[in-house]
């Protein structure tokens, strides 16, 4: 059977949404997974509650990687975002840091998984460096990146949640060196990171794969009925701090809220989670309304919903 390598990234406070991600991933995926998590400070007690793991799934195994920020991003002068933290360039090290593989999976840790990832992974790359869902309706609303940037006519803008990597070619290629060349060019141009480097460098030239591995709030407005493998919590509002979504000016009910929450339940970290979550709906009057409408509509949709 093969085994599929999928490189995840957390500090301390992600580990439990890393943990769901996991379990997600294990409870769908009949494949082993080899799951390397760039390591952004996880405390050992926290690691061991992701390897309790192996308690309920029996296809995968966890690399711990630790990575030097000081030494990696010496030469970085790195301005971006309060909320943005420089490790979240982690990802282009990726290649470097396993260069015997061929090709891997990068995921971002506020997703939940609901089919086999299987066939994401093995995606005809057709000689590219990387593949990625492309996000048709960025085109609407990409003035903060489009111009500045200087990227083409035919762009395809794309999430960098989930990528397909071919580790070789990327190395071949030396895409890290030139993603930080655009970074020292452009500076504070780069309004999103990493992803705006990734959207710069390869533009429309990537592997395009369906929009239903990577699956965000802004899908739900142009195929609110597609199939999902991939549900991607992009946006602020997380199944962790909310159970709604805004969309048109209407409070609807956060899609993939029940099943996050499922795979939550089956790690070592539910309780914290549910304090997280209690904490986050109570903290403002109009986050708890907006959560009153959204429990209404979902109890309509189903009769066992789980609410935590």
């Amino acid at each position: 059977m093969e085994t599929i390598p999928i490189f995840l990234s957390s500090d301390n406070n992600y580990a439990p949404f890393v943990a769901t991600t996991i379990a997600s991933i294990c409870d769908n995926t009949k494949s082993f997974c080899n799951f390397y998590i760039l390591d952004g400070g996880i405390k050992e007690e926290n690691k061991n509650k992701i390897l309790q793991l192996k308690k309920i799934f029996s296809n995968f195994e966890i690399e711990f990687i630790d990575i030097n920020l000081e030494k990696e991003y010496a030469n970085i002068d790195y301005k971006n975002n309060e909320y943005i933290s420089i490790s979240t360039y982690n990802r282009f090290l990726i290649p470097q840091l396993k260069p015997e593989l061929k090709k891997v999976l990068y995921l971002d840790s506020d997703i939940v998984v609901l089919g086999d990832i299987k066939p994401l992974y093995e995606t005809d790359m057709e000689n590219y460096a990387l593949g990625a869902a492309w996000d048709k309706s960025r085109i609407l609303y990409n003035t903060d990146t489009f111009e500045p940037m200087e990227l083409s006519k035919d762009y395809k803008y794309f999430n960098a949640g989930i990528l397909l990597i071919d580790i070789q070619k990327w190395l071949k290629d030396n895409i890290k060196e030139k993603m930080f060349d655009i970074l020292f060019k452009y500076k504070e141009k780069v309004l999103h990171a990493d992803e705006t480097l990734l959207n710069k460098y390869f533009d429309n030239n990537y592997k395009i794969f369906d929009i239903k591995y990577n699956y965000t709030d802004y899908d739900i407005l142009n195929k609110p009925d597609s199939e999902i493998i991939i549900r991607h919590f992009a946006s602020a509002l997380k199944p962790w701090n909310a159970n709604y979504t805004i969309i048109k000016k209407q409070v609807i009910s956060l899609k993939g809220f029940d099943e996050f929450w499922k795979y939550a339940k089956m790690t070592e970290f539910y309780e914290e989670i549910s304090i997280i979550y209690k904490k986050n709906i109570n903290k403002n009057p109009l986050f708890k309304r907006f959560s009153i409408i959204a429990d209404k509509q979902m109890k309509k949709q189903s009769v066992d919903i789980f609410i935590p």
